[in-house]
């Protein structure tokens, strides 16, 4: 690893402020994917270093400071494509450092791509943190949506924070199905159904196949989910 992002990982301060006295071309550095000194840095796991949390908000001033963009990107390799990790990401993500996190949104870090991230924590809190600097509640990716991963995660608390706040009960994935054709197929609590009912599933929607979710509890004699359908 090179010097520089040593010092990073470490939260040495002064000697990354001394290494870009000598040279601004460090705040350029990055590897060929845009991973640069930002991504290292707010991707610190501070949970083990929780001492060093104020070192690391001073660390990440210095370098915006210094000009780098808050918004870079590190092109993480997906199946069809990369996903965009800012350096906000990775402070929710993998740094889990709330310090940066929310100085980051404070000034200016576009506030998207992270709601997939805070969905796999059920974190509430985040939701509405991140939504009140902008952050679409309901960007569905194609096949995928927040809620509907909420939903298949099992993370109920932060899927009602996504139906509260406008989340398409409805929407349907590569195969047409809804989060109430798999609580059905899952076999959901029915508490968690009513969840969904309450905010205006449609157990008639059919899939690809023709299959509804009142079609599948019926082959299946879900009596108490019926039950739920036609009160």
């Amino acid at each position: 690893m090179i010097k520089f992002i040593q010092h990073i990982k470490e939260l040495n301060v002064g000697a990354v402020k001394v290494m870009i006295e000598e040279d601004h071309g460090w705040l350029t550095w990055a590897e060929d994917s845009g991973k640069n000194a930002l991504h290292y840095l707010c991707g610190i796991e501070i949970a083990k270093r929780p001492a060093k949390a104020e070192e690391s908000l001073t660390m990440l001033k210095l370098l915006l400071a210094k000009g780098m963009d808050i918004n870079s990107i590190h092109r993480i390799k997906e199946e069809c494509g990369f996903f965009p990790a800012t350096p906000l990401w990775y402070a929710y993500t993998r740094g889990r450092n709330k310090l940066l996190y929310e100085y980051l949104l404070a000034n200016g870090a576009n506030p998207e791509h992270c709601m997939y991230a805070i969905t796999w924590y059920n974190d509430v809190k985040a939701a509405g943190l991140f939504k009140s600097y902008g952050a679409q509640t309901d960007p569905g990716a194609g096949d995928d949506s927040p809620f509907m991963a909420a939903f298949n995660w099992k993370r109920f608390e932060v899927a009602e924070w996504f139906l509260s706040n406008g989340a398409d009960v409805n929407f349907t994935d590569k195969d047409g199905n809804t989060a109430l054709f798999y609580a059905v197929k899952r076999k959901y609590k029915l508490d968690q159904i009513r969840l969904l009912l309450k905010y205006g599933a449609d157990f008639n929607i059919e899939n690809k196949q023709g299959i509804s979710a009142r079609k599948l509890a019926e082959q299946n004699n879900q009596t108490g989910v019926l039950k739920l359908f036609i009160s």
